[in-house]
């Protein structure tokens, strides 16, 4: 590998690689902590476990794509 393939790996492709991982993983957290603040209830939190699931299922389905 000659030092400019070794300059574009170090300083380009792993900080990429990187930054991915991590905002994968920022959105990923985001997204289930959305999720669990629309299952709780007005109090802030689960009153039941049939109340959180009567919350998610009452939530529309946007993952399902039709074929």
């Amino acid at each position: 590998m000659t030092q400019l393939e070794s300059n574009i790996f170090v300083f380009v492709v792993l900080p990429l690689v990187f930054l991915a991982v991590w905002g994968y993983a920022f959105f990923y957290i985001r997204r289930i902590s959305h999720r669990i603040h629309e299952m709780e209830g007005p109090n802030g939190h689960l009153d039941s476990m049939e109340a959180g699931i009567m919350a998610a299922m009452q939530r529309p389905l946007r993952t399902v794509r039709p074929r």
